[in-house]
C-alpha cells in the first residue's frame, strides 16, 4: 500500500504542471482525478499504518482550511465557496499526505524529477501551439488551456529544482534533461511575453549561478555553453513583440496600472474594508466585484493576499501568512545548498503572490508541502513531529 500511495502521488505532481491540457468534461482535469485517486490511497494508507505525523507548521494549514469551510455560513456566492472549500481540502489532505509517504532522500528527489518532467509537457505543448500558429494572445504563445502568465510561473518553479537535481544527481540517466530544463523553460517564458513571470525565471537562474562553482568542471562548461546558445536562439525564435512588451516591465512597475491590476486592487481592498473580519466568503472575490460601480462583471484578483483579504477577512490572511512565516521559518533550518533551493522556491512563490490569486493552486501547496518534506527527511527533531499513532490504532 505504501508504494501504491507513492507511485500515485508521484503520478499526480507529474500531471500539476501540464494539469490544464487535459479536461474531462462534467469531471475537471486529469489532474484532479489522479489528485482524487492519490488522496483516497494516502489516507488509507495512513490509517492502516497506524501512524500520522504532523509539522507544527500544519497547524495554521489546517487552521486556515478550516476558516474557509467556515465561511459557508456567511458567503456572498455559496456555490464558489463550496468549490474552493473542495480544492482546499484535497490541497491540505495532500500536503499531509505527502508528509508521511514521502519517507527517503531518494522518493523526494523522485517528486522534484516528477514535477520537472512534467513541466517538460507543458514545453512541448508550448513549442507546438508556436510552430502551428496557435497564440494563446497576441503573438504569445502557451500550452493548451493555460494562462501565459501563470504558466510562465509554473515552470519558472522548475528551474531551481531541475539545477538541484542536476547539481545532486550528474550520473543520473534524466541528467540532461535537468541541464536542459532551464533553457527550454527560459524560451517558453519568452514566447509567452509573461513579464512577472519572467522576473521569477530571472530568480531561478540566480539559484543556478550562485550554486555554479558547486558543480563539477563538465557541468560548468555545459551550462557556459547552454547559456551562450540560448542567448542566440531566443532572439532569433521569439516575436520582436513579446521583447517590447518584456521591455515593459520597469514602466509598469513605476506608472502603469499592471494590465488594470491596481484598479483590481483597490476595489478588493474597499470589499475588504466593508468586510474586515470575516471577508465575503472563500472563492467568492469575483461575485464581489460586481457589486462595485468600476467592474460589471467576474474579475480575478491577481493577488493572493488580495483575494484572502477580501474573501477570508483579517482572519482568513492572518492565518495564511502564518502558514507561509512558518514555512519560511523551516526553510531556514535547513543547511546550505536545501536552504538556497527552497529560499529561491518561496522567493518565486512571493512574485506569484502578487500577481496572481494563486491561494487555491496546487503548485502553492505542492512547494509549501515539498519545503516541510524535505525538512523532515533531513532532521527530523522529535519534538517538532505529533505521531497519533494510539488514536489511529484505538
Amino acid at each position: 500500500m505504501d508504494r501504491l500511495a507513492y507511485y500515485l502521488l508521484w503520478l499526480y505532481v507529474f500531471t500539476i504542471p501540464w494539469e490544464n491540457i487535459i479536461t474531462i468534461p462534467g469531471l475537471g482535469t486529469l489532474s484532479r482525478l489522479v489528485g482524487i485517486a492519490a488522496v483516497g490511497v494516502g489516507v488509507l494508507h495512513v490509517l492502516l499504518s497506524g501512524r500520522l505525523q504532523l509539522h507544527r507548521v500544519h497547524v495554521p494549514a489546517i487552521l486556515f482550511v478550516l476558516f474557509s469551510l467556515a465561511s459557508l455560513i456567511w458567503t456572498i456566492s455559496a456555490e464558489d465557496t463550496q468549490e474552493r472549500n473542495f480544492q482546499y481540502i484535497l490541497l491540505l489532505l495532500f500536503v499531509l499526505l505527502m508528509f508521511n509517504v514521502v519517507e527517503t532522500p531518494g522518493q523526494l528527489r523522485g517528486i522534484l524529477v516528477a514535477y520537472v518532467l512534467g513541466c517538460l509537457v507543458g514545453v512541448g505543448d508550448t513549442f507546438r501551439n508556436f510552430v502551428s500558429g496557435s497564440e494563446a494572445a497576441y503573438e504569445r504563445y502557451a500550452a493548451d488551456g493555460f494562462d501565459p502568465n501563470d504558466l510562465s510561473f509554473v515552470l519558472a518553479l522548475g528551474i531551481p529544482l531541475a539545477w538541484y537535481l542536476a547539481l545532486t544527481k550528474e550520473r543520473s540517466r534524466l541528467v540532461w534533461v535537468y541541464r536542459l530544463y532551464p533553457v527550454f523553460a527560459l524560451m517558453v517564458i519568452f514566447l509567452a511575453a509573461a513579464r512577472a513571470g519572467l522576473l521569477g525565471a530571472a530568480v531561478g537562474l540566480v539559484f543556478v549561478f550562485v550554486t555554479l562553482p558547486r558543480a563539477s568542471t563538465r557541468l560548468k562548461v555545459m551550462a557556459t555553453v547552454l547559456s551562450l546558445v540560448a542567448l542566440w536562439l531566443i532572439p532569433v525564435l521569439v516575436p520582436p513583440e513579446n521583447f517590447s512588451r518584456l521591455g515593459t516591465i520597469v514602466e509598469e512597475l513605476s506608472s502603469g496600472t499592471l494590465n488594470d491590476r491596481t484598479n483590481i486592487w483597490q476595489a478588493g481592498f474597499q470589499t475588504f474594508n466593508d468586510h474586515l473580519l470575516l471577508g465575503t466568503g472563500s472563492g467568492a472575490f469575483g461575485t464581489s466585484m460586481e457589486d462595485q460601480q468600476m467592474f460589471r462583471e467576474w474579475m480575478a484578483p491577481h493577488n493572493l493576499f488580495v483575494s484572502l483579504s477580501t474573501e477570508l477577512g483579517l482572519i482568513g490572511v492572518g492565518l495564511f501568512v502564518l502558514l507561509l512565516l512558518g514555512v519560511l521559518w523551516t526553510v531556514f533550518q535547513l543547511q546550505d545548498l536545501e536552504r538556497l533551493l527552497w529560499l529561491t522556491v518561496f522567493i518565486i512563490l512571493m512574485l506569484v503572490f502578487n500577481s496572481q490569486n494563486w491561494e487555491w493552486r496546487k503548485q502553492t501547496w505542492l512547494m509549501l508541502g515539498l519545503i516541510l518534506t524535505h525538512w523532515k527527511i533531513l532532521q527530523t527533531p522529535l519534538e517538532e513531529l505529533w505521531k497519533p499513532s494510539r488514536a489511529l490504532s484505538s
